[in-house]
């Protein structure tokens, strides 16, 4: 995958999670119809650049903002 597509997925998840609070991976896949690879490497990017923080919630591994 290349890096702008993954810079596109990217600012889509963070368009998504500035709805909400707290979100699990199957709940981004759900809204975001994107493949595993594509979510993994777009929310991968996201917590290399310190926008998304992950830890561990009742559902497993979930994602937040790093900022608001």
């Amino acid at each position: 995958m290349d890096k702008n597509r993954m810079t596109k997925n990217a600012e889509k998840i963070m368009k998504v999670m500035k709805m909400g609070y707290r979100y699990t991976l199957s709940k981004l896949q759900e809204i975001t119809s994107f493949g595993t690879t594509e979510l993994c490497m777009a929310i991968l990017l996201l917590i290399r650049e310190q926008r998304v923080k992950q830890f561990q919630c009742e559902e497993g591994v979930c994602y937040v903002l790093a900022r608001a």
